[in-house]
């Protein structure tokens, strides 16, 4: 009988392992024909062959009054270890449980002298069985020399590349159309290319890098990064600004901005409806869209920030449309104060960015370049479980107004009031 497994041979004399780790390797029990006995004379005696990719002739272990025990506490998890007398070492086996009974099994039988299918192997003529080649899924490079030369696997679905310095991100990586989770931290990358938007990525940390110094975002308006990615981590970035098309990532559930300097959070923001974790500590904001209470975040980190009451200004609406055709404005509008279901298919795209990036009055009515009134009061933050702040610190944030006039105003006035 043969099987495929993982081994790791120690020597119990030194306590010392022939291999860092499990290797893959091919087990085989059956009786070896040709062993003679004290006398000379030809015996069938029973011995296990053990093959690995370092030793493809086989070793060849004793059996019959040559084990010392076999430990069988974990068989069920496919873990098992035969002690044997000579030599003096402990052959630890982990594989699939069934096979691995199966094994314990017929050698079972081979010491009870009892006949079976399996044990009709010579063990002497005995050879490993063929492994293939897995395809490598995941890879990690921590030195800069094993950097490889001749390019990534195609297959790998988790790569890591961390503190080797690493400058640029190239198209060998974005080409790898399995991966789907990326790790280029402790680098010195200064630019995402516009081809990693093509990744359908569900994990992205580029933490510790230099993406402040350059103004290219174009990765994030990729649509397959838009309908995969679920976390991204820009944590100490020197970002002077919040990223606009960060916003477009409406999938995103846990977001990462600490250690910037970044000044402002965009209206928009409340597009993110599946965002629960958002880290965006030590930065230099200084109030917050109200609209995060409308939002459903589990885990808020704003320490560090210095937020702080400011005086009355105007703005202008933050969409990317420098202006709109009133019938626009009016349609999204009319939607959006009588709670008309809408999506990406029924709308056209113009009134759909109006909708979810658009300023919301006190009121609830959209502002969308037309001057705002914007004060900053402090921020009730009910929806939130998890608040890491300063405790000197009040929190505020930005409650807008569609006219010196409007309606909500008072509500502004009943924050103000608020101890």
């Amino acid at each position: 009988m043969k099987i495929l497994c993982e081994t790791v041979v120690q020597d119990r004399q030194t306590q010392r392992n022939r291999s860092l780790r499990y290797v893959k390797s091919t087990l085989a029990v059956g009786y070896n024909n040709s062993a003679k006995d004290a006398d000379g004379k030809n015996i069938r005696q029973l011995e296990i062959m053990h093959f690995t990719p370092q030793n493809k002739v086989g070793e060849r272990f004793k059996v019959t009054n040559n084990i010392e025990k076999i430990f069988s506490k974990f068989l069920r998890d496919g873990k098992v270890t035969i002690g044997f007398k000579e030599p003096p070492i402990n052959l630890m086996i982990n594989c699939d449980p069934i096979q691995l009974k199966g094994f314990l099994h017929t050698i079972k039988l081979g010491l009870e002298g009892k006949d079976s299918m399996n044990l009709r192997l010579n063990i002497a003529a005995a050879t490993a069985i063929p492994q293939r080649s897995q395809p490598q899924e995941k890879m990690t490079i921590v030195r800069r020399g094993d950097y490889p030369i001749k390019g990534f696997p195609r297959t790998l679905k988790s790569l890591k590349i961390a503190n080797i310095q690493l400058l640029k991100i190239t198209f060998d990586i974005c080409s790898l159309r399995n991966l789907t989770v990326l790790d280029l931290s402790d680098n010195q990358i200064n630019k995402v290319p516009r081809e990693m938007g093509r990744l359908s990525l569900v994990s992205f940390a580029i933490n510790n890098n230099q993406l402040g110094t350059a103004n290219e975002w174009d990765w994030l308006r990729g649509k397959q990064i838009q309908k995969s990615l679920r976390e991204l981590d820009l944590s100490n970035n020197e970002l002077t600004y919040f990223p606009h098309d960060l916003i477009r990532l409406e999938q995103l559930v846990g977001l990462k901005l600490s250690h910037n300097k970044i000044k402002r959070v965009p209206f928009g923001f409340r597009r993110l409806r599946n965002l629960r974790n958002l880290y965006i500590a030590s930065n230099l904001l200084s109030s917050l869209p109200s609209d995060f209470n409308l939002m459903r975040i589990l885990v808020l980190d704003v320490w560090g920030n210095e937020f702080g009451m400011k005086m009355d200004h105007r703005i202008s609406g933050e969409h990317n449309v420098h202006s709109a055709p009133p019938l626009w404005l009016s349609a999204a509008r009319t939607v959006c104060q009588n709670k008309v279901p809408y999506s990406a298919a029924t709308v056209p795209w113009l009134l759909l960015d109006i909708l979810a990036e658009s300023p919301l009055c006190a009121c609830r009515k959209i502002c969308f370049d037309t001057p705002i009134i914007e004060r900053a009061v402090m921020a009730t933050l009910d929806n939130i479980k998890t608040l890491i702040s300063n405790r000197e610190h009040l929190i505020y944030a930005d409650i807008v107004l569609c006219g010196a006039g409007c309606a909500g105003r008072k509500q502004v006035l009943s924050y103000e009031q608020q101890p």
